[in-house]
This record gives C-alpha cells, structure tokens and sequence, in this order.
C-alpha cells in the first residue's frame, strides 16, 4: 500500500491543488484540494497506485471508483455526497471529485462525543432514511452502510449526515464485481453475507444497527473473531434491542427493520421515514425534540455560495464572460409556511423556522446545479447554466424543482410532528436568451416572468412558460395549467405544469 503523501497527491492531478491527506482505505486515498477554476474545496478520491504483478487488483479498484461515480452522477441528494468531477491523473489512474465536508464520521462523532440522544438518533437516522429512499427510488443499493460511511456535521441547532462511499453499490441489481459476499460483516444483511442478491430491504438491515450504535456508541453485533460475528449474523436469531426502546413505538419498527428474513423485512425507506418521525411526537410534546435542522454544511460555507440574497440586481453566474448570445434558465422557488390545524406558534419562531427552510430548499437547489440569483420575500430565484444547452439547463432545472417538491412534502411531516407547522412550495420556471453578459435588462426581465408565473402556481405545483414547455417537450411530462384558486389566468400565454413521473 502507497504510504502517506507529506505533501500533496501521490500522482499528478490537473485542474486540482492540493490542500492535505484526508485519509485512506485499502482501496486509495482522500484528499482536500481546491479547485483552481473556481476556488472551492473540494476532497479528491485517488485509487493507489498499482503494485508489480497486482494488475486484477488494480483494475478492480478502478472499475469500483467507476461504479461509484456512475451512480453518484445519478442521485441530487442533501443527505448524499455531490460528485463535481471525474477524470484521469498521471499514470492513467480515474480520479473522482467530491464534495468537501468539514465534519465527522459518525463513528469518530460518536467516539468523541458518546451516544446519541434519542431525539438526535432520530433526526440523523431520519436524513439517512430519506437518502435511501432517493437511492432506491434510482433502484440503487448502497451495500456498505456504516458509521464509517456517515459523516456528520454539527451546524450549532441540529446534526447533519451526509452517505458516503458507494464503491460497492449496485444499480438495477446489476452483477457484483466478484463472487461471493461484499461489505462489512458487522453491518450485513444475512443475504449479503450469504451472496445473495442485495435489495432495498439489505440497506435497511444496516441502517437499523446503525440506528442501536448511535444510541450505544458501540457496535450492536461484536465477538472475539470475524466467525463470531458471521454466527451472529447468519443465526435466526433475532438482534437484541437495548432496554430504552423496548416497549417504545421504536421497538416494533427496528424489529422489521432487522428481521432476518429479507422477505419479512421492512422494505419501504420512505414509509419507515414516516414511521420515525411520529415517533417524534411524544418527544415534541414533553418539550424534547431538537430543533429544525439548518440545511449548512458549517459556519462560514454559506459565504459566496448559499447566502440568501435581495433582489436589488440579480447576480450573473461564475461564467457570465461566456453568457453573451446564451440561454439562461430562471427557477423562482417560494416556500408556504403555516401552523398546521390546532397548533400554536409563536411568530418569531415561525419566523425562525421559515429561514431555516429556505436555507434548507436553496441548498436543495444548489445540490442540483442551481445558482442563487435573489430572494424577494419568500421566494427564491435560481439560474441553470452549467449545461452545454439550454435544453439540458431546463431539463435539470426541472428535475431538481420536481424533487424538491417531493422532499418538501416529506419534510413538512417531520414539521408538524415536530413543531406544528406545515410547510410547502411552489414554482415557475422561464429561459431567456442575453444579448451579452452583461445584460442586465434580459436577466431581470426573466426574473420578473419567472415570479409572475410563481404566483400563478397552487402550493406543490411547479409550472412553466410556453417557451420553457417548447424546449423540454419529450423530456419532462407537462400539461396546460390553469390555477383552480384564482379562476382564471391574466396572461396572453399558455402556462404549463410539471408532472412528476409515477413511481416505479
């Protein structure tokens, strides 16, 4: 194995420089760099280098960091690691850029701070469920779910996660890179250690001894050898539950969660999402449940990049020297905060909450390409253009508005249960053509489209102008939209909603 590097990558690494060694693992190495065309940080993952006579093994480290680069280009999670880069360093070694996060794994968290709190445990593990819901909604399979894999970020109000590592994920069942059994035997799902085919119920299996570890700060399944915990695993038995969930509504909830039998084991992560959260409820009302989360991945990593803005001048993009003769693509986002029926909600910590959330729903947005652009109240505006058309802006505007939609149905649950409030948002989507980059006059007049059609759509409806609807024909479902609670439409043109695909 390729010792540590004192001073930057092992090999060389084009467009990067290096910043530190983050770690390693039998497969490469982690490192902190920043990207020189733009400035950010940014942790690069780089496959040692191939040893003499071990060419299979290398190629099997290859074609993992190429799996898992294929899947993350897949998935716009904020629970998920954002892949920004792929390419070939010196020697013809694949390097992938991800994302930086400056916090923890939740295994060194837990080292250093102890167990969870249960109201914690279960706003971590609620992010988690809500990531493998998105995963296998893509009919991914993460396969390698542990403390290790989980970093955790501390924001000041609540915990963040973030999922980690999918070298070993499968998509669409497809063949594992070898025979035989994958992952980490602590965390395995009996069929994973057997070498069965893993599904979605093989992620719950873990999650679930994640969900105990984070209440213990100690490995749920441990013995004196590797065979010991194999016997464990593989044994009908069932997994013991430690004292504080028995006879709590988690009890009955991690048993499916952990039952032995793929067949009879929970399956669905967004119903079991739903399940945790009301497990919530008893907390919220002895005064227990943490505070909303704050979507920020630290104190300073809103600076230049997620700050909400006014909308004195709409800001040009990183790009703008190249915008001239361009299409730019206008997403207006407008979150609907209300106390949900027979709660009661002071206004300052309404209004603490709404900020909070847009927070939440602008990085959201950042996580699938969107650049912020302004705020008017309670609506956001966001510019798509790092396509190579506008055709393509639009398409990924589009389904980063009709997930957010969907994430924001859910997250408004885990709201009510836990403060009483309901939240909800709505949308418009518009593209102009600038005359140059600095056209000021073409930005802000798509600005104020965008928001006009924003008014028009219903809470949870994302609609779009007929020029927008012309170029994403074939590749978004759309219909004619006409808004039910204001009974008609002022405007001459046509206006069409998003419709999200039915689930697979």
């Amino acid at each position: 194995m390729t010792g540590v590097p004192p001073h930057g990558f092992p090999v060389g690494v084009p467009g990067y420089q290096s910043l530190g060694w983050l770690g390693q693992g039998a497969s490469g190495q982690v490192f902190k760099a920043r990207q020189r065309s733009t400035g950010q940080w940014v942790a690069i993952k780089i496959p040692h280098p191939p040893a003499p006579g071990h060419s299979a093994s290398s190629r099997r480290v290859q074609q993992r960091l190429h799996q898992e680069t294929r899947v993350l280009a897949l998935l716009q999670h904020p629970h998920v690691v954002r892949l920004i880069d792929k390419g070939m360093a010196a020697g013809g070694l694949l390097f992938a850029v991800l994302e930086f996060i400056p916090g923890q794994t939740l295994r060194d968290f837990l080292l250093h701070h102890g167990p969870l709190s249960l109201a914690d445990t279960l706003v971590v593990m609620a992010q988690l469920l809500d990531a493998l819901a998105c995963l296998h909604a893509h009919h991914i399979v993460h396969r390698d779910l542990k403390p290790e894999n989980i970093m955790v970020l501390s924001t000041g109000a609540a915990l963040h996660a973030k999922l980690l590592d999918f070298g070993l994920a499968s998509h669409r069942g497809e063949p594992l890179f070898a025979g035989g059994a994958e992952g980490t035997p602590a965390y395995c799902a009996p069929e994973q250690l057997r070498g069965e085919c893993c599904v979605a119920a093989t992620d719950l299996y873990a999650w679930a001894l994640v969900f105990l570890e984070c209440l213990s700060a100690r490995p749920c399944l441990q013995g004196a050898s590797f065979n010991e915990v194999l016997r464990q695993q593989l044994s009908p038995s069932a997994i013991v539950l430690p004292d504080m969930v028995m006879g709590h509504p988690l009890e009955p909830l991690l048993r499916r969660a952990l039952h032995k039998d793929v067949h009879q084991r929970a399956s669905d992560a967004a119903r079991l999402q739903g399940e945790l959260l009301q497990c919530l409820a008893p907390l919220r009302g002895a005064g227990q449940a943490p505070r909303v989360e704050v979507f920020a991945l630290a104190r300073g990593a809103w600076e230049g990049t997620a700050q909400l803005l006014t909308l004195d001048t709409v800001q040009a993009p990183v790009d703008a020297a190249a915008s001239g003769g361009r299409a730019l693509v206008i997403l207006c986002v407008a979150l609907h905060l209300y106390p949900a029926k027979n709660a009661s909600v002071a206004l300052s910590d309404l209004q603490e909450i709404r900020t909070q959330q847009m927070q939440w729903c602008a990085n959201a947005v950042h996580g699938g390409q969107g650049q912020s652009a302004g705020v008017l109240g309670d609506c956001m505006l966001f510019h798509f253009e790092q396509g190579p058309s506008s055709a393509q802006n639009l398409h990924q505007a589009a389904v980063v508005a009709l997930d957010l939609c969907t994430r924001v149905q859910r997250r408004s649950r885990m709201l009510e249960v836990q403060h009483g409030v309901r939240v909800d948002v709505s949308g418009g989507m518009h593209t102009v053509t600038l005359a140059s980059c600095g056209d000021t006059s073409g930005r802000n007049l798509g600005a104020n489209v965008a928001l006009h059609l924003n008014h028009l759509a219903e809470p949870g409806t994302i609609v779009a102008s007929r020029c927008a609807h012309h170029e994403l024909a074939g590749s978004v479902r759309l219909e004619e939209y006409r808004s039910a609670a204001r009974g008609h439409q002022d405007v001459h043109d046509a206006v069409f909603r998003l419709v999200a695909d039915p689930p697979p």
